[in-house]
């Protein structure tokens, strides 16, 4: 096993060999450890789970004819996947920065103006609701916090943003996030903060489950479609079963 922490420290220089600023960021840039972007974006460390997953990504597909210098190939692809993860994370909030100005702006001219302006700069409400909804919540949050939603799954932030309930409850939510996967995430954000029946997002489970049944209808349909005989009798329980509703 990788020991990770031993991979990612860095290797503090003696102060009687320390260079001038310049030529210590220069061999920086050099040995990839100073990227394009170095003191704009801040990325945050990978935990555990994710530095593993890029080990095995790299373990698993490795040519028995080539060479590798293995540690050294997985703290670069640890830190550039950071740098992606802060590159994103960084992009949604400047986007609900700015949302959030064009809101105040339009606020004061007829309804549907702030509306008009979603649809014409993006194309659509629900994307820009989202970033505006995320900015927000990030901005509740005290600034020792705010690292940790850096390092969650998106959907899940969006869904916590969303919903009505207890601030101090969301800050907990983000403040026990231990590197779950988005689905264990977005169940307990569902049980903590659940949508009323009046809401829309409330998901309609009947018309899923027609437009589900639309689609195994053309499924069967298509000239590549030859259950066997065992098959035939499975498709045909369902059905039953179905009728019974």
């Amino acid at each position: 096993m990788v020991k990770f922490n031993d991979l990612l420290k860095l290797r503090l220089r003696s102060k009687e060999k320390q260079k001038p600023k310049m030529t210590a960021l220069a061999e920086l840039s050099n040995d990839g450890s100073l990227s394009s972007f170095s003191g704009v974006f801040k990325p945050s460390s990978l935990n555990d789970s994710e530095k593993e997953k890029l080990s095995n990504i790299l373990q698993n597909h490795i040519n028995v004819d080539l060479t590798y210098d293995f540690d050294t190939d997985l703290k670069k692809l640890i830190a550039i996947t950071a740098e992606v993860k802060a590159i994103t994370n960084q992009a949604v909030i400047l986007h609900g920065e700015r949302i959030k100005k064009a809101q105040s702006i339009l606020k004061n001219y007829a309804d549907g103006a702030f509306t008009s302006w979603l649809m014409e700069t993006y194309g659509n409400r629900q994307t820009p609701y989202n970033f505006l909804q995320y900015y927000d919540f990030y901005m509740d949050l005290p600034a020792n916090l705010r690292p940790q939603v850096d390092s969650m799954p998106r959907q899940a932030i969006y869904t916590l943003a969303s919903r009505d309930g207890d601030l101090d409850k969301k800050k907990d939510i983000v403040k026990n996030y231990q590197g779950q996967p988005k689905q264990e995430l977005l169940s307990i954000i569902r049980k903590l903060f659940p949508l009323s029946e009046e809401d829309k997002r409330q998901a309609n489970i009947a018309e899923q489950a027609i437009t589900t049944l639309k689609r195994l209808k053309s499924l069967m349909m298509h000239p590549l479609f030859k259950p066997n005989d065992e098959q035939k009798k499975q498709i045909l329980q369902i059905i039953g079963k179905l009728k019974k509703l």
